[in-house]
C-alpha cells in the first residue's frame, strides 16, 4: 500500500525519477543518441508512443512494430512532424503469433541494422469471453508474455553483437503493470485460472503480468555472459517461477 501510494504521489525512486516524471526529463542528462537503434512494441499510443517519440528527438533510430501498420505510420508521421530528421522504420508485428514475431524477427535481421534497446512495452487488455490466438494460447498471455519471449529469444544475438562491436552495453527492458502485486506464489498455478472462460479481464491481466515480473529476475541471471542488460519496472524474486522460466 506504500509503494503504490509513493508511487501516486509521484515520489522518485532509486533512479531518482518517479511516476510524474516525463520522457524529456528522463532522457535530459543523455540529448545525443544518434548511435542507437531502439524497438519498440506497443509504440502507437500511450507510453510506448511516447518513448519512441522522445527517443527519436534525441536521435535515435526507432523501429516500431504494429499489429497496424496504418496506426504505425501515422505515429511515424506525428513524430516526424516534430522531428523531421527522425529515422522511424515501421515494421509488422502480431505478438499473439509466434509466426509473425519469427517473420518480424527475420526481417529485422535482414536489414543488417544494430540493436542496442529492446524495449518490450506492448500489452493487451482482454474483455469479455476467453480468446485464443491462433496458435491455440489464451490471447493475453499470448501477446503479453509468449509473444515478448520469443522476440527477446530471436533478437538478443543481434544484441550482443551491438554490444560486442559498440562497446556500449544494450538494454532489454520489460513494461508490466502495478497489477502483478495482486497476485503471489508459483505463476504456472495460475495459468489454468487464465484460460476459464469466466474470468474478470483485470485479473487475467495480473496474472499474466505477475509471469512477465517475475520471470525476469531468472532472465537477469541467464544473461550475466551476455553485454546486453535485461531490466523490469519491478522485479521481484519468485524461485518457483524462476526454474520454470529456466526450463522453457
Amino acid at each position: 500500500m506504500l509503494q503504490a501510494a509513493r508511487y501516486l504521489l509521484g515520489s522518485p525512486g532509486a533512479s531518482g525519477f518517479g511516476s510524474k516524471s516525463t520522457a524529456d526529463e528522463v532522457t535530459a542528462a543523455c540529448p545525443d543518441l544518434g548511435s542507437l537503434t531502439a524497438i519498440i512494441t506497443g509504440a502507437t499510443s500511450g507510453i510506448g508512443a511516447e518513448t519512441a517519440r522522445v527517443l527519436a528527438k534525441r536521435g535515435a533510430r526507432v523501429v516500431i512494430p504494429a499489429r497496424s501498420v496504418k496506426a504505425a505510420e501515422d505515429m511515424r508521421a506525428r513524430i516526424l512532424g516534430e522531428c523531421p530528421g527522425a529515422d522511424i522504420l515501421v515494421l509488422h508485428l502480431d505478438l499473439s503469433s509466434l509466426a509473425s514475431v519469427r517473420d518480424f524477427a527475420r526481417r529485422f535481421l535482414s536489414l543488417g541494422l544494430p540493436l542496442d534497446l529492446l524495449i518490450n512495452n506492448a500489452g493487451k487488455f482482454s474483455h469479455g469471453q476467453l480468446a485464443l490466438s491462433e496458435d491455440g494460447v489464451e490471447m493475453t498471455f499470448a501477446t503479453n508474455y509468449l509473444g515478448h519471449f520469443l522476440l527477446t529469444k530471436l533478437l538478443l544475438g543481434k544484441m550482443a553483437e551491438t554490444a560486442a562491436a559498440t562497446g556500449v552495453q544494450g538494454r532489454i527492458v520489460n513494461v508490466s503493470s502495478s497489477v502483478h502485486g495482486w497476485f503471489s506464489g508459483d505463476w504456472a498455478d495460475y495459468l489454468k485460472l487464465v484460460t476459464r472462460r469466466k474470468i474478470l479481464p483485470l485479473i487475467k491481466l495480473g496474472m499474466c503480468m505477475c509471469t512477465y515480473v517475475r520471470a525476469d529476475p531468472t532472465t537477469r541471471r541467464r544473461l550475466t555472459r551476455c553485454p546486453s542488460s535485461p531490466t523490469c519496472c519491478t522485479p521481484r524474486s519468485s524461485p518457483p517461477a524462476s526454474r520454470r522460466w529456466a526450463r522453457t
